[in-house]
Formats: structure tokens, sequence, C-alpha cells
């Protein structure tokens, strides 16, 4: 249970709330990162801090809710969803007034009562196409093949 708890203040005080300082508290300063949106992202509470700050500043509404967890040994699944309003910069765009809803699911490895370890896995194509930036491509159905007697 006290698992659960670190990581739901992490997601409503850094997340939703923007304390950054609550994330030394809650995450430890070497934790590893895990997320293929962002390889550069690979450690460190201070790294977490400046994405977070990123997401904040393109985001400036931005509200993740958790739909799920599970929580099992000294790990926290949360099966999430963000939403917010695309009026900062944020990867190079610039800003398109536009909102967005994103859903994921991120896992925390808790160590000593602070996250040590978290991977998490989004699709970033939903986002682009919600703010126009891109599209994927259209497929259609395969045509069935006649077959003549």
């Amino acid at each position: 249970m006290e698992n659960k708890h670190i990581v739901q203040r992490f997601v409503e005080e850094c997340w939703n709330q923007g304390k950054m300082d609550s994330i030394g508290e809650l995450v430890a300063s070497g934790c590893k990162l895990h997320d293929p949106v962002f390889p550069a992202l690979t450690s460190g509470a201070d790294n977490l801090k400046r994405h977070l700050e990123m997401c904040r500043i393109g985001f400036p509404d931005l509200r993740s809710s958790i739909d799920d967890t599970i929580a099992e040994r000294n790990e926290v699944v949360h099966h999430w969803t963000i939403r917010g309003t695309h009026k900062g910069q944020f990867l190079g765009l610039a800003p398109t007034n536009r909102t967005a809803t994103v859903s994921g699911t991120s896992i925390h490895r808790i160590e000593g009562g602070k996250i040590v370890e978290q991977w998490s896995d989004w699709n970033l194509m939903t986002l682009m196409e919600q703010l126009g930036v891109s599209a994927a491509p259209k497929t259609t159905a395969p045509k069935a093949e006649s077959k003549q007697a």
C-alpha cells in the first residue's frame, strides 16, 4: 500500500500540481528512466524534473489521471490518461492551442520509499495527430481476390 501511495503522490504533486520539490522526496537521485519517446531521458531525478517542467510548459493545464493500478512486490503499474492544451513550446513544436488526450502505461520500481526506476509506454503518433502535426497513413483493407472456376 505504501508503494501505491508514493506513486500516486508523484502523479498528483509532480505531474498535476507542478510541485517539483516533491521529486526529491519521491524519486531517487539516480532513478533510471525508460521511455522510447524520449530516448535521451535515461536517468536522474534532475532529468525527470526538467522533463516534467518541459511537459508542463508545453501543456500548462496538463492533468494526469490514474485509470488503473496494480501493485505487486516493489512495483506499481499505472494505466493513465493525460489531457492538456498545447499552449507552449513542446518537442520543438510551436503552440497549436489544441487539446490532446493520450493514454499509456508506466511501471515504477520502488526501493527505500522512493521511485528508483520507471518504464513508460505511450504512443507519440496519437499526440501528433491531435496537435495536427502529423497523421498516420491511411490503410485500406486488402481486396479479396476473386477466383474464377
